[in-house]
């Protein structure tokens, strides 16, 4: 675990500097939080992109201004990154069964992606889109080692064992961070959404599952009735274990702001999540 370079605050996923190549907290991740000596280079303002046309012979110019990016290339990457890691982890049983055909093997993997991000991927980006609205900053960050620890468990377990853990939404103020910097209302209910995308995730599939019809695939024991409940499970579980009151899960923040809101979500929560491991059984 890497250290801050200017406050000594531990980081699971560290922030490194791209202009003075120091590791950072989320705190002090900006150049100007952290007094970067080559701070210059950042407030260096970008040149316009200058396009040409030419009509009859004369040129046009059209000065195109830069346009502010909601999601960073690097933030695409890390969430691309995590979500196949997951889609690979979570396709693994079928990799060690003696009938699947590669054909049944890549429509398993683009199955477990269309779980994968309604789950994953739906709760993080809950969380992310909803502490901006309230003036925030969020991004997801990729945890290598998390990644890593991800696919190894995946391959040694055949599958049987997923250790999900290939990065977070890392959530700040201008200021502090986000619980000491925002009221506990704001924080529970920025904690609160990721599971709630999980629970309606977890709906759909539901109601799919009770219309399509049963539907065989390439002669791999999968189908809607056995893909769609296990699609239900994962987001139901996803949704429940963030609901534990326990350390830095969504629960807990969702309990400090209100305990008959976490009350009202998280047992029903946790029984639906138990009725549909039974289902799978």
């Amino acid at each position: 675990m890497e250290r801050c370079a200017v406050c000594g605050a531990e980081e699971f996923i560290p922030y490194v500097c791209r202009y003075c190549g120091r590791t950072h907290c989320v705190l002090h991740r900006l150049p100007e939080n952290h007094e970067c000596p080559n701070i210059q280079q950042a407030r260096a303002p970008r040149q316009p992109i200058v396009l040409e046309r030419r009509r009859t012979g004369t040129t046009l110019k059209l000065i195109q201004s830069p346009r502010m990016n909601l999601m960073p290339r690097r933030e695409l990457v890390a969430l691309s990154t995590a979500w196949i890691v997951l889609a690979v982890s979570f396709s693994t049983r079928y990799m060690f069964a003696w009938f699947a055909t590669p054909i049944a093997l890549l429509e398993v993997f683009l199955l477990s992606m269309i779980v994968i991000g309604t789950g994953f991927l739906g709760h993080e980006l809950a969380h992310k889109f909803t502490a901006q609205r309230y003036g925030a900053w969020a991004e997801f960050r990729l945890w290598t080692i998390g990644a890593i620890m991800t696919l190894v468990f995946a391959a040694v377990s055949q599958g049987t064992f997923v250790f999900a853990a290939p990065g977070a939404v890392y959530i700040a103020s201008r200021s502090s961070y986000i619980g000491d910097a925002m009221d506990k209302k704001t924080n529970g209910i920025i904690s609160l959404v990721g599971p709630l995308v999980n629970v309606a995730a977890a709906g759909v599939f539901a109601l799919a599952y009770f219309t399509l019809p049963v539907i065989g695939i390439n002669g791999i024991i999968i189908n809607s009735h056995n893909f769609l409940p296990w699609a239900i499970f994962i987001n139901l579980w996803l949704g429940a274990f963030n609901m534990i009151p326990f350390f830095i899960l969504d629960g807990q923040k969702v309990l400090t702001w209100n305990r008959a809101i976490w009350a009202l979500v998280t047992i029903p929560l946790w029984l639906a999540t138990a009725a549909a491991l039974i289902q799978l059984s």
